[in-house]
């Protein structure tokens, strides 16, 4: 069984006359589907740069085209990342001596697990029984008046931060990944109305974008609206992310009990991982 999703985006200028926003969905071919998974991704370029609608398209187009050309060895976060770090180079050398600088959202739904890649102030939600969940962190600036001043972006620094996360899917829930130009507008408590009565997902994404608008959004608005209709199976890559998750068991001890076995005997035990003091892992500072 394969992973089954409705996407659904919209984008809107406003008051602006270009938009700067830019999103991106790729339903790669089934072989490329199960073994990379789905694409699904939105940069909001940054207007005081050289050229915002620039940095965001470019982020977008160089994210389609390499991320399925990597090795089939690279897990999905390690992809992106190196995908990132480029396309992070490649905006602070062609900006003309002046920075080109995007935020970004890329999230890679595969198998029965999603991956999500984040920097900037675009904002990603999990909608599932009526409860609305924040899965990423704006960097902005905390200060009064800076809260919209970005202190990560694509192309603003040498070394790129990318925050990462890793999770379970959910049969029936949905992503939602917002431009500042909609959350900041409209705030968590009327996006979870919207979604509430919205049932069909081109109609959410539009009322979105609509609503932003007529609350008084000066930016561009953009949305996109991913659900979960169906899991696919368990990738081999599902099981070695679930194992690098759990954690060490204890040095093991004759008579001991350990996840409803027995241990009768000790036949061997690595001096490499546990300290002979004090039992604990070898990487402990204090031993």
């Amino acid at each position: 069984m394969s992973l089954q999703l409705s996407v659904a985006q919209a984008s809107a200028i406003g008051p602006r006359t270009e938009n700067q926003d830019a999103l991106r969905v790729v339903t790669p071919v089934a072989e490329l589907a199960a073994s990379k998974g789905y694409l699904c991704a939105l940069a909001d370029g940054v207007s005081q740069c050289a050229d915002g609608g620039l940095a965001a398209r470019s982020t977008l187009q160089a994210l389609a085209l390499d991320y399925y050309a990597t090795p089939q060895t690279w897990g999905v976060a390690q992809a992106l990342e190196r995908l990132l770090l480029a396309q992070n180079r490649w905006l602070q050398a062609n900006g003309g001596g002046q920075p080109l600088l995007t935020t970004l959202s890329a999230l890679v739904l595969r198998g029965q697990r999603f991956t999500l890649a984040h920097v900037g102030d675009c904002r990603v939600y999990r909608w599932f029984d009526d409860q609305l969940q924040r899965i990423s962190e704006d960097h902005v600036w905390e200060q009064p008046g800076m809260q919209h001043v970005l202190k990560r972006a694509l192309g603003l620094d040498q070394h790129l931060v990318v925050d990462f996360l890793d999770g379970q899917l959910r049969e029936g829930e949905c992503f939602l990944l917002l431009s500042d130009g909609v959350w900041a507008t409209l705030g968590d408590h009327s996006i979870r109305g919207i979604l509430r009565e919205q049932t069909d997902l081109a109609l959410a994404v539009n009322t979105l974008v609509s609503a932003a608008h007529l609350a008084g959004s000066q930016d561009n608005a953009s949305a996109l609206l991913i659900r979960v209709d169906a899991l696919g199976a368990a990738t081999l890559g599902d099981a070695l992310v679930q194992l690098q998750q759990w954690p060490l068991p204890p040095l093991l001890k004759a008579g001991q009990h350990f996840e409803g076995w027995q241990v009768e005997t000790v036949l061997a035990q690595s001096r490499s991982r546990y300290c002979t003091g004090c039992g604990t892992p070898s990487s402990n500072p204090g031993c």
